[in-house]
């Protein structure tokens, strides 16, 4: 795999996962990989977005952490943005993955850059997707959001891996 300098994280609306993980990785950036994600630019975007802001689920777990996710604006995502990115990470096969390639099929390079999250991070080969908290009780929205920042930091660690190979 080439030197990665943007990443992607989609999920279905952009409101729970994806700017759970986007802002994550942008906190670990700041805080512990300064040096080595230097060049790289985390984003995120959804299938479908209605929305502008984090679910409120999402919002607290962020601020329970002290991160800052003042400047998020939900967004589509759009071939322009698929162009650009060097990694997507998803987080369901059936709604992400396989509708993203669907929609974009003209999109060539898709198949060589899109990854469920956990899959990419090497966390397990059983249970790689990660459900939309959506209706979920709290708690059990905060255990989403935690494999969410499971997966993230492993992700991290093999971005780095793979940038110092590069």
């Amino acid at each position: 795999m080439r030197k990665i300098k943007n990443v992607l994280f989609l999920c279905s609306g952009n409101t729970s996962r994806s700017p759970a993980a986007e802002y994550i990785a942008k906190w670990l950036k700041e805080t512990k990989y300064k040096a080595e994600l230097k060049d790289v630019i985390f984003d995120s975007a959804g299938l479908y977005s209605y929305y502008k802001t984090p679910r409120e689920g999402t919002a607290n777990y962020l601020k329970s952490k002290n991160i800052d996710f003042g400047d998020f604006e939900g967004k589509q995502i759009t071939a322009d943005l698929i162009t650009k990115q060097d990694l997507i990470l998803g987080f369901e096969e059936k709604w992400h993955i396989r509708k993203l390639k669907r929609r974009f099929k003209n999109l060539k390079e898709l198949e060589n850059k899109t990854f469920l999250l956990l899959d990419f991070a090497e966390i397990s080969k059983d249970n790689i997707e990660i459900p939309d908290p959506i209706n979920f009780e709290p708690d059990e929205y905060k255990r989403t959001l935690e494999r969410v920042e499971e997966g993230v930091t492993k992700a991290l660690l093999k971005i780095i891996e793979i940038n110092k190979k590069s």
